[in-house]
Order: C-alpha cells, then sequence, then structure tokens
C-alpha cells in the first residue's frame, strides 16, 4: 500500500499546474451557490421559507414573538372575560334518559 501511495505521490508531483480559467471558476463558483441551496432544504430551510412567506427579511425570533404574543393575549382574553350566561339549558342531551332498544319483530 506504501508503494502505491508513493508512486501516485510522484506522478502528481510530476505533472504540469495550470490556474482554471475564470468560466471554471464561475462554474464551479454557480454549482456550489446551486448545492448549498438545496443543502438548505430541511426543517432549516422550511423555517426560513415560512418565515419570508410570513414577515420577509427579519430574523426568525420576530414572527415568532409576535405568534406567542397573539397566543398569551388569546389565553388571557379567554380566562377574563366572561361567557354570556343564559338562565338555563333547554336542550335535551342523548344521555339524559336510558336507552332503549326496539327489536321489533326480529328477536
Amino acid at each position: 500500500m506504501e508503494q502505491d501511495e508513493m508512486w501516485a505521490d510522484a506522478l502528481l508531483r510530476d505533472l504540469p499546474s495550470e490556474p482554471a480559467g475564470p468560466a471554471l471558476q464561475a462554474r464551479i463558483l454557480a454549482d456550489f451557490d446551486r448545492t448549498a441551496g438545496r443543502r438548505a432544504g430541511g426543517v432549516a430551510g422550511w423555517m426560513a421559507r415560512m418565515r419570508d412567506a410570513v414577515w420577509p427579511g427579519v430574523p426568525l425570533w420576530r414572527p415568532a414573538g409576535a405568534l406567542a404574543f397573539a397566543l398569551a393575549l388569546g389565553v388571557l382574553t379567554g380566562i377574563y372575560l366572561p361567557l354570556e350566561e343564559t338562565a338555563e339549558q333547554t336542550t335535551a342531551i342523548a344521555l339524559d334518559e336510558a336507552p332503549s332498544f326496539d327489536l321489533g319483530d326480529a328477536s
């Protein structure tokens, strides 16, 4: 194995080095950007897309803070504002009476 490594090192050392042209550099950078954009998929990418759909160009804590504030306001409103009270419940619930099963002539 060591001989193979030595042979490969000698072969690569003897090769002439040529700088990459501007077109190749642009292609490599464009491929990198496209690959990085694809990797941003996952949960972080999904959260970023949702954040940009709700409130574009802000950090993630702002929409999350607005949602938490609205949730707290809704809960507090539900706790402290009483519902309209009615005098008496007049609707019949199905479980107020014992169930009756009439099988008729089938029994």
